[in-house]
Parts: structure tokens; C-alpha cells; sequence
């Protein structure tokens, strides 16, 4: 967290004018207040859909829509204060254009208007601020996000043939234009029993919070010691080039405890509400509530290949961008949009686009090399191994060589990675992709296919049981939910 030195200049008034309420314990504790404030309207949220879920259990979809829009309202001014007028302007002017534009065009309507309207806010606060502050741009992008799927959505149930939807399109195609309440609300029902009765979250929700709480203290403890400016400091930097990178490696780690934390515990508001479930476990039959989970630590901190890293950190927004821009665009540049478009919604920074173009690089290329390189090494349980331990190494170099420019976001800072480092990682990854399957051709989908469900049965025999594989890749966006009767 950064220091009261930093607070917001005369200029955040515009996008950051929070109720200061709270502002005597922030000079006590030395946390800022915009991140007191945050935290604080977190940590409400939790008790608060507790209480939403029993008390509005059995009440009417209006009563709900309603209620939790009047507490969004509340807490979004608590935190911006005027500032919420641009939620507004942005969320309504789009509704408006929702109401009105063919569902033909409706998709592309709405996005160039949400995120023209994010983009100015961005450009003027590259401009004119020089400090950072939680202020409302990042519920502003969270809204862009919500709105464009919505809009995406509509063109999907009221602009297209059916025929000419995925799986996943005609799932969550909305039919109807929502309600101005259902659309402010954006809410969906509990899921119930058969017996009516709806499933218990509360268990799930106090695990959830209290990992989140684990990371939130993590980071007060080694935040302190392991800053990502460790990288760039000149004491690190007479350090061997391994010992330099490692110390890079576990400051990036730390730079992502806050992000874990923000996000698990909204996950567990959610649920606690009575939202994010998601069926039942094929094994336990016990309830998932996995709708709304945003990250998965694990799996992006010892993920076996860049793409599985990227695949469940802001999983979300991965979605979000896969659903919107990615089934959107024709052609072989499919990936570059998308990685613009996450660039251009982070702001204007030049450490954004560095990083969203070298991501798009390194994810073509670890894709490329499973393509080539992955089988094999399934023969042998051995080789398997080694082959994933290199995944997992090779990934977290992968991610904290990215990182950086998006830490730093200026252009001078941004390339002291590049250059330390001669851009080998760059050269490497653009080889990969490009000479790569020249030297090692992949395999056709159809043996490729037979090779992964016989290994995945030789891992079974030893129990006696042969299931093969089942691996499921799904897009879930919530859309259709939250505003389904």
C-alpha cells in the first residue's frame, strides 16, 4: 500500500471524491483512504449478504433488484463520493443505446461507447494525475465489462440465427431486453433444492474470507520487505543474474497478494449473498460455488504453461474478452485484439501495452510449444514429470518478465527488464513460435486425442479403474443469468 505522501492531488477530485469519514484512523494507521475506504465497504459487503440472503430469501425479483441497487449506490458513494456520475452517464448511456440500436449492431454500439467514455477518463487521468488512487475508474471497468457482454448478449439472442452460435453463445443469448432495474441491479436467484429449500453458502463463503484474509496479512508482512522496485534497485542489481531474479520472482509474487485478496473476498460476498453456484460436484455432489470465483493462486503461481497462468488469474476479464472481442473477430489476429483490447481498458500507460503484446507473444508461443513438445513426453510418468516442472519454472519467469512494464507503466522503467536482459525471452518465444513446429510437427487432433485419454488410463490402472479424461474448457459469463426471470 502506498504511503499518506501519495494521497490524491487537487485533480482526483474529479474521479475521487470519497466521504471522509474514516480519514482520522487512516493518519493513525497510515493507510490511505482510499484504500481504507475500500477495504472497509469489503469487509460490510460480507455481513451485509449475509443478511440479504435470509432476509430476502423469499422476496419478489423487484424487491431484490431493488435492494441491491440502493446498497451499490450507497457504497460506490462512500468510496467516490460526486464521482459516481460517471458510473452513471456511462452505465445509463448505455442502456439507452441498448433500448434503442438493431440488435444487428447493438454489440458494437455499446462497446464503442463504453469504452470510448473509459478511455477519455483514462487519457485524463494520464494526463493531469500524478499520484494513483483506488477512485472510480476501476468500477468503471468492471461496468464496461458487464454492459459490453450484456450488449454482446442481446446481439447473440436478438441479432443472429441460432445457427450460427456456439455452444456457448446460444447459452447465454439474451431474448429480451431487460428491465432499467434489472439492468442496475444485475442480480440472479439462489439456487434451491429440490426440496426448495436453497443450498447453505455460508461454510464456502468463511472459507473464501478467510483465505483472503491470509493473503491480506501475507502482504502486510512481506510487502514491506519484497516491493516490485527491489527489481530495478541498485543493491539488487549487483547480485548474479540468478540471484537478481529470483529476488524479481518473489517480489512480483508479492506485488499479486493484494489482487488474491480483493478478489477472493468479494467471491465470498458474492456467495455468502447466495450467488456464484455453480451445479453439483460429479464426485461429492456437494454444491460448487465456483460462478463468481475470479482466481485461482495456485494455479496461476505454479501453473504448468503461460496460458494456464493467464487462463485463472481475472478469469473474468479473460472470459469477458474471449465472449466479446475473441468470437468477434475474423482472421488470424484474433489474439492481438484481445490483448489490445485488455491494454486499452487498463488505461493509456505504455508498461500496459508492453505487457499485453509481450503476453500475447509468450501465450502463442507456450501454446505452440504444447502443441509440438507435450506429447512426447506422456510415455513415461518420469518425463511427464519433467516436462511439467519446466512448464512451471519456464511460467514464472514467463510472469514476472511481463509483470514488470505493468508495474512501472512508464516507457524508460518499462524496458530496464528488456534491456537487462538483451530481450533473449522476446527472441526465444518468437522462435518458438515460428521454427518450432517446422523441427517438431504436432500432432493431428485425432492422435492427439488418443494420446491423452491412454495416458490418463495408464495413470488409473494401478487402481483398477479406467475413466479417461474429461477435460472441460467453458466460457460461463453471467449475462443470461442476471437478468433471467
Amino acid at each position: 500500500m502506498s504511503s499518506l505522501n501519495d494521497e490524491p492531488d487537487e485533480n482526483n477530485h474529479i474521479f475521487y471524491d470519497p466521504v471522509t469519514l474514516l480519514r482520522p484512523i487512516s493518519r493513525a494507521i497510515g493507510v490511505n483512504l482510499d484504500q481504507l475506504n475500500f477495504v472497509t465497504v469489503l469487509f460490510i459487503s460480507f455481513g451485509l449478504g449475509y443478511w440479504f440472503r435470509l432476509q430476502f430469501r423469499d422476496a419478489d425479483r423487484k424487491t431484490r433488484a431493488a435492494v441491491t441497487t440502493f446498497i451499490g449506490i450507497c457504497f460506490s458513494y462512500f468510496c467516490y463520493g460526486n464521482a459516481i456520475i460517471h458510473l452513471f452517464i456511462n452505465g445509463f448511456g448505455s442502456y439507452l443505446l441498448i433500448a434503442t440500436v438493431s440488435p444487428k449492431h447493438v454489440h458494437k454500439a455499446v462497446f464503442a461507447f463504453a469504452m470510448g467514455y473509459l478511455l477519455l477518463i483514462h487519457a485524463y487521468r494520464w494526463m493531469y494525475q500524478k499520484t494513483y488512487c483506488l477512485d472510480v475508474t476501476g468500477s468503471m471497468m468492471v461496468a464496461v465489462g458487464k454492459i459490453t457482454l450484456l450488449a454482446s448478449a442481446i446481439h447473440d439472442g436478438m441479432g443472429r440465427e441460432e445457427s450460427e452460435l456456439n455452444s456457448g453463445q446460444k447459452k447465454d443469448a439474451v431474448k429480451e431486453i431487460p428491465s432499467l432495474l434489472d439492468f442496475s441491479s444485475y442480480i440472479t436467484r439462489p439456487q434451491k433444492r429440490k426440496t426448495g429449500k436453497p443450498y447453505d453458502p455460508t461454510s464456502t463463503a468463511m472459507q473464501k474470507f478467510e483465505v483472503a484474509i491470509g493473503f491480506c496479512v501475507a502482504f502486510a508482512i512481506l510487502g514491506p520487505y519484497l516491493p516490485m522496485s527491489l527489481t530495478s534497485d541498485p543493491t539488487t542489481n549487483e547480485h548474479n543474474l540468478v540471484i537478481w531474479w529470483l529476488i524479481t520472482v518473489a517480489a512480483s509474487t508479492v506485488h499479486r497478494l493484494p489482487y488474491y485478496f480483493a478478489w477472493i473476498i468479494s467471491d465470498s460476498i458474492c456467495n455468502i449473498s447466495g450467488f456464484g453456484f455453480d451445479g453439483l460436484a460429479e464426485d461429492t455432489l456437494e454444491p460448487k460455488w465456483s460462478k463468481t470465483t475470479n482466481v485461482k493462486p495456485l494455479r496461476v503461481e505454479f501453473g504448468q504453461n503461460y496460458k494456464e497462468m493467464v487462463d485463472n488469474w481475472n478469469i473474468w476479464t479473460v472470459a469477458w474478452l474471449r465472449r466479446v472481442v475473441y468470437e468477434r473477430v475474423e482472421g488470424p489476429y484474433r489474439t492481438l485484439a484481445v490483448y489490445v483490447t485488455g491494454a486499452v481498458w487498463h488505461g493509456l500507460a505504455v508498461g500496459y501495452y508492453f505487457s499485453f503484446l509481450t503476453s500475447a507473444l509468450f501465450t502463442l508461443s507456450a501454446a505452440t510449444f504444447r502443441r509440438c513438445m507435450r506429447h512426447r513426453f506422456l510415455d513415461n510418468s518420469m518425463h511427464k514429470l519433467l516436462y511439467d516442472i519446466f512448464g512451471i519454472l519456464v511460467s514464472k519467469f514467463a510472469i514476472g518478465y511481463i509483470h514488470w512494464p505493468f508495474y512501472v507503466m512508464h516507457f524508460w522503467p518499462s524496458l530496464f527488464m528488456y534491456r537487462k536482459l538483451f530481450m533473449i525471452p522476446h527472441v526465444i518465444a518468437l522462435l518458438v513460435y515460428l521454427y518450432l513446429p517446422i523441427f517438431f510437427p504436432p500432432q493431428s487432433k485425432k492422435q492427439s486425442s488418443v494420446t491423452t485419454v491412454t495416458s490418463d488410463t495408464r495413470t488409473d490402472r494401478s487402481t483398477g479403474v479406467s475413466h479417461g479424461s474429461s477435460t472441460r474448457t467453458a466460457v460461463n459469463s453471467s449475462t443470461r443469468t442476471a437478468i433471467e426471470k
